[in-house]
């Protein structure tokens, strides 16, 4: 209800106070009336009427659990009290629901209408922050309406002490009810510690312990991994407490060494804490990663290895190039490799190896490599020192490109967060637009059972206005008619000025039908100088990609398929730069039989003292990739035609340096460029300033675990003008989701920081120092998620939830229904004591007025005579003329005195004395006005 009090007990005196008002205070008339109402609002004072300015109802907030901790049935469980509470609201009352895990999430709002359906935004499960959870329920609470907050959890928090948020709560006069939803953790054993050295050598051997927690003697199974591999099986019995193990092992592979430990203990309520994660670094000299296509070194290994460098040559079809596989690695070297058979996840890492790392990345020419080989607009272009757009004044010529789109019911399908296929596929189209000029003209056709031109033939005037519309198209649903799109693409085509006619064809390569006749329409196309590029989304053995495949062959285009939608942009530029754009500039026989020339730049001096040799002139090359010198880029060689372009340049990326050499060094247009007295020597020089890291000398790192924390320590055997900077690469991620933790200094040479471990995997650490030297340090790993840690010593979830509940003045609830019987009292609301005081006083002199002034006798007197003067009136006549004369004429007789009860009529007999009482006595008027006659002589 809107009214309420603070002390209704109070109310119960309004019996007693009405029989004694009956016995001795009765009253008549309006005195008595007042009396009436001053002692009704006396009474409601003192009970404290309060006004809830909400309106009516009650809002439960249903804060809920959703770490790793909860028990898996909790799902269900947790739903139907949800959806309980909701069918047991009233008139006014609202329900929201709010999740958390490492942070909270406001699922739904208070709300009397709402039917929560389920959890819909993702929280990380890898911890259970309760306080920021209680803290987001209390800011949510609407301040003028009653809140109860209902907790839906095992208790288990792992952020910090949850009873902060209790006292913001407690002083809002929110109410925290609980529900436990717990597991047991009886018998629980669990892997609390790998301890492994943070650096070993090759063949040093090494022992590390491993200690396992145990509640009561158990026997049990330790087996120890080794990257996968079992190394080390021991059956135990388990003692109560910690009991420790040791282990030894040697390795001679440089890199990271991960190790895994199990423990095999029978029936064990948390079995996803039995296992321990660990890792060793095997430290040796520097090595480059030299990646081929055919995973051949040639004489680009040979050249590094004359340098006294350590290679080893893979090609991309066998190396994972993975984070735990270039760890051992300083540097990697791309030797005109396509983007595509490296796919964008294995290009992420390596930017991450270059940026994040501080690892050395170097891209070599040819035309599989640069915007030849796709990429631009893939996930490493922006780590390189060149860029590759396509610029006006270096086209082939004007181009006319219509794009045919595949929007069928499978494009609808979602890739990542928040995109589709349908989107990756549009964000390729607008790419395409951005990447042509006024010359040229574009066309844009969405296909499914039919085409639908989505943009007609038009001139490249506005890109981004074309763009747009690309970006706009969405998926319909159906199948791709193959044979449709191509018509329409060419009906687009056929009226273009253009020299250059081109179709870019994307279909689902499981999903492309009716292909009609297309072998005679691709005739036909051929003939007017059109072309067909395909892009399939999916497999080279996907039912239809033979179909497309063909379609590429007989329109003297290109295919390229793909299962990640996340490289359609790259595919569409791909494609596009391949028409508009010689991205590979040969020699011309005619005016350049002995080749295109070049020059060695200064800039060679900053890959190191000694490179000052090579200053001069460089050997001619049979051809090599064009592009640009990004802003901030060194280029030390440069091609000596028209373009002017860079050969060669580097520039540092992040924590690490990225170089690229444009010109093919081991192919058919090497030309005399291998034949060159100083290949080797330049080859050499850009490989040492990638593996070189600077002089680190007095920096020691150390990285350890506290709990759900990494910290970093930090040795200094010299004083620093400022601290140096701490890079954590947590597992996962993009390049660049890194964590800087603040250094403090805790000594004249000492600084630490803590950085939380979020999930569960390895943690790399990454020092610069001030000279900008880089620094690898130790790797810090966290086996499973701090909510599955066992309860060794800390206090039960259940206790946890009880006392928030009690110092708020909630409850343990297990009947949901009632909650919204229990109305708290809270600050919600308006006192009416103030108003209703002031009433009170007005009253009381009012009613002290009337008694003493006699207003109620002469109100009554005032309103007589008005009542009897307004009766006369009404009761004349108005007179006739004979009348009036009459009236006129006669003398006028005395009017005789009217009777009133002040004073009486002449033949009256007089009246009996009165009884002299305050009612019937002269009044206070009455009296003034005799005793002021007296004075001056009057009757």
């Amino acid at each position: 209800m809107p009214l309420s009090f603070e002390r209704p007990e109070l109310l119960l005196l309004a019996v007693p106070v009405a029989l004694l008002f009956a016995a001795v205070g009765r009253h008549r008339g309006v005195t008595g009336g007042l009396r009436v109402v001053l002692w009704t609002l006396l009474l409601l004072i003192a009970a404290g009427p309060l006004f809830a300015t909400g309106g009516r109802g009650l809002d439960v907030l249903v804060v809920v659990d959703r770490s790793n901790s909860m028990p898996e049935e909790a799902g269900k469980r947790i739903a139907e009290s949800v959806e309980i509470l909701e069918s047991a609201r009233g008139d006014g009352d609202r329900v929201g629901v709010i999740g958390f895990g490492r942070d909270p999430a406001v699922e739904q709002l208070p709300s009397a209408e709402a039917d929560f359906q389920r959890f819909g935004l993702a929280v990380d499960a890898d911890a259970s922050d309760l306080d920021a959870a209680l803290e987001r329920a209390v800011a949510i609470a609407d301040p003028d309406r009653p809140t109860r907050i209902v907790l839906l959890s095992d208790g288990e928090a792992t952020g910090i002490d949850p009873t902060s948020a209790a006292r913001r709560a407690r002083g809002a006069s929110i109410p925290i009810d609980v529900r436990h939803f717990g597991r047991p953790a009886a018998g629980d054993v669990a892997v609390t510690a790998i301890e492994l050295p943070p650096a070993v050598a090759p063949r040093e051997p090494f022992r590390f312990n491993v200690d396992v927690v145990a509640p009561t003697p158990r026997p049990a199974t330790v087996v120890v991994r080794r990257d996968g591999r079992e190394i080390a099986r021991r059956d135990v019995t388990l003692g109560p407490g910690t009991n420790r193990y040791t282990f030894r092992d040697i390795t001679e592979r440089p890199g990271l060494l991960r190790y895994d430990v199990s423990v095999e203990a029978g029936d064990d309520p948390r079995p996803e804490n039995n296992v321990g994660l660990g890792v060793v670094r095997v430290e040796a000299d520097p090595r480059i990663l030299l990646v081929t296509a055919d995973g051949w070194g040639g004489q680009v290994a040979d050249a590094l290895r004359s340098g006294r460098l350590a290679v080893d040559v893979v090609s991309p079809k066998t190396h994972p190039l993975t984070r735990d596989a270039l760890e051992p690695y300083a540097a990697v070297i791309l030797e005109n490799v396509r983007a595509g058979d490296l796919g964008r996840g294995r290009m992420l890492e390596l930017k991450r190896f270059v940026e994040d790392l501080g690892g050395g990345l170097m891209l070599t020419g040819g035309r599989r490599s640069f915007g030849a080989g796709g990429y631009f607009q893939s996930a490493l272009d922006e780590a390189l020192p060149v860029s590759m757009e396509l610029r006006d004044e270096h086209r082939r010529g004007r181009v006319a490109i219509a794009v045919a789109l595949d929007r069928s019911g499978s494009m609808s399908a979602p890739v990542g967060v928040g995109r589709t296929k349908m989107d990756l596929a549009n964000i390729g189209t607008a790419e395409c637009v951005r990447l042509l000029g006024p010359s040229d003209s574009v066309a844009i056709i969405a296909v499914d059972s039919a085409p639908h031109v989505v943009q007609p033939l038009t001139p490249v005037d506005a890109p981004e206005a074309i763009a747009s519309k690309a970006l706009q198209i969405e998926s319909m649903g159906g199948g791709i008619f193959v044979y449709e799109a191509l018509v329409a693409a060419g009906k687009q085509l056929l009226a273009a000025p253009q020299a250059t006619k081109h179709i870019i064809l994307f279909s689902d390569a499981a999903d492309s039908e009716v292909p009609g006749d297309y072998i005679s329409l691709l005739a036909d196309y051929r003939a007017a100088g059109i072309t067909v590029s395909v892009i399939g989304l999916g497999t080279r053995s996907d039912v239809d990609a033979a179909l497309l495949k063909d379609i590429a062959a007989k329109g003297d285009g290109s295919i390229a398929f793909t299962e990640n939608a996340e490289e359609l942009p790259r595919l569409f530029t791909e494609d596009t730069l391949s028409v508009a754009r010689g991205t590979f500039v040969e020699a011309d026989p005619a005016t350049q039989p002995g080749g295109i020339g070049g020059d060695v730049l200064p800039g060679v001096v900053t890959l190191g003292p000694a490179d000052a040799s090579l200053l001069g002139t460089a050997p001619p090359v049979g051809g090599y990739n064009l592009t640009y010198l990004r802003p901030g880029a060194t280029p030390s060689a440069r091609s000596r035609d028209e373009y002017a372009a860079p050969w060669a340049a580097h520039w540092y990326r992040g924590l690490g340096r990225a170089a690229a050499i444009t010109v093919e060094l081991d192919g058919p247009f090497t030309g005399a460029f291998d034949d060159w007295d100083d290949y080797a020597a330049f080859l050499v020089a850009h490989a040492r300033w990638l593996i070189d890291r600077g002089d680190a000398d007095g920096l020691f790192v150390d990285v350890a675990r506290a709990g759900q924390d990494g910290v970093v320590t930090i040795e200094l055997d010299r004083p620093a003008d400022r601290p140096p900077e701490v890079l954590v690469v947590p597992p996962g991620g993009q390049p660049g989701e890194v964590v800087r933790p603040e250094l403090r200094w805790d000594g004249p040479s000492t600084l630490t920081a803590r950085f939380p471990l979020k999930s569960a995997g390895a943690y790399r650490t990454v020092v610069r120092s001030e000279g900008g030297a880089v620094v690898r340090g130790p790797v810090v790993s966290l086996p499973y998620s701090t909510e599955l840690a066992p309860r060794t010593g800390r206090r039960g979830g259940l206790e946890t939830l009880r006392e928030l509940a009690s110092s708020t003045g909630g409850v343990e609830r297990f009947d949901l229904r009632t909650v919204f019987e229990d109305l708290p009292r809270t600050a919600a609301t308006v006192s009416l004591t103030p108003p209703l005081l002031i009433a009170t006083l007005v009253l009381l002199v009012v009613e002290i007025a009337g008694r003493r002034l006699d207003l109620w006798r002469l109100l009554a007197t005032r309103l007589g005579r008005f009542t009897t003067a307004t009766r006369t009136g009404a009761a004349r006549r108005p007179a006739d003329a004979e009348t009036l004369r009459t009236r006129t004429a006669s003398p006028r007789p005395a009017r005789a005195a009217i009777p009133t009860e002040a004073t009486p009529p002449r033949d009256a007999a007089p009246p009996k004395p009165a009884a002299a009482t305050r009612e019937t006595g002269p009044s206070v008027f009455e009296k003034a006005k005799r005793k002021a006659a007296g004075r001056t002589g009057g009757p």
